[in-house]
């Protein structure tokens, strides 16, 4: 056992997942070691949007690029993937025998665990979990929009008892499961805070205007929210190009006294980075070391994109700089961050 774990310490992440493949007894000492540390840089969830048909893999950054780490299985390559939360990933698609919706596919690439999920929104642009789908209380949240709707809605699905619930909120952004509630965007400048357990309840919290009265126009930016330990971010960034800003990307922080939560201003991660995708979940990530990916990967940024045709864009918290990722290739390509998760439970 001593001296497996010691060789185990020094493989990458598949050869851990083929090692596990082998018998029960590797697979038991496989399990026990966290081959998966906090500083590394999540995963890529990539599929080129053209030529058809889509082809799901994911993807580690090595040395400065993407390398290939492990494709998806054939039975979710012709599906759309919608959502990457928990080390789990959400694909969906329309069969005939679902009637005006959709039928989700949970899957963890890394232990090969499925679980199907229907009816589900007609269309849906982000699914997250609140803990893993094997556990009774878990709570499937999506973002999307229902059959010949044109208005966003977030629905909550209770895997254990297969009821769902769909929230009355205007103007969805973005939705993210963190330390026992869920946390709703709107495009209103609103922080919708649901929490389930003792009871329901919901907090509204206002976010300061990015924009000077008048100024707004609708879709010229997004909004993202991204967990830090205890924290709760909001990134938003611009994402119209032919516009000249003096700041296309702002960052905010739920801060808490007492019973009391506000949205203020913020121009530090705290060492952190921040991953941020279209289908994905934020994924903050602490004490990131610059030599483990090469210069790619630096602390105290944010890696996005602003739309589909761009290549991959880093924003530095402390210069206020943006600059284009040399190196990572994805203009055109679907994309979202993956962070493996070895563990079933």
């Amino acid at each position: 056992m001593n001296v497996m774990e010691m060789i185990l310490k020094h493989l990458t992440i598949v050869d851990h997942i083929r090692v596990g493949a082998v018998c029960k007894s590797w697979w038991s000492t496989n399990s026990t070691i966290n081959f998966l540390p906090d500083s590394r840089a999540p995963w890529l969830v990539v599929s080129p949007s053209s030529p058809a048909p889509r082809r799901w893999s994911l993807c580690p950054i090595s040395n400065g690029r993407r390398s290939f780490g492990m494709e998806i299985p054939e039975a979710f390559q012709s599906q759309w993937c919608c959502g990457s939360s928990k080390g789990w990933l959400t694909f969906s698609h329309n069969p005939p025998e679902v009637f005006l919706g959709s039928k989700a596919h949970l899957l963890n690439p890394i232990t090969g665990a499925t679980l199907d999920i229907y009816p589900c929104s007609h269309h849906i642009v982000k699914g997250i979990i609140s803990t893993s789908p094997l556990a009774t209380d878990c709570l499937f949240i999506t973002l999307g929009y229902e059959f010949f709707d044109l208005y966003k809605t977030v629905t909550v699905h209770n895997l254990g008892n297969h009821m769902f619930e769909r929230l009355e909120i205007d103007d969805p952004m973005d939705i993210m499961f963190h330390h026992g509630s869920l946390y709703v965007l709107t495009d209103s400048e609103k922080l919708n805070v649901y929490m389930f357990e003792p009871c329901h309840k919901v907090l509204v919290i206002p976010v300061p205007s990015l924009f000077r009265k008048g100024d707004h126009h609708p879709g010229s930016y997004q909004g993202r929210l991204v967990g830090a330990d205890g924290d709760i971010f909001i990134v938003y960034y611009s994402t119209d190009g032919s516009r000249s800003e003096p700041q296309q990307l702002k960052v905010f922080k739920v801060r808490e006294r007492g019973l009391r939560r506000r949205v203020v201003e913020v121009n530090s991660l705290g060492g952190c980075t921040f991953f941020i995708g279209g289908f994905s979940e934020g994924v903050s990530v602490s004490n990131m070391k610059s030599s483990l990916e090469s210069e790619l990967i630096k602390s105290d940024c944010i890696y996005y994109r602003r739309r589909v045709k761009d290549n991959l864009r880093r924003y530095c918290m402390q210069t206020g700089r943006t600059v284009q990722v040399a190196g990572l290739e994805v203009a055109g390509d679907l994309l979202g961050w993956f962070t493996p998760k070895s563990r079933t439970d």
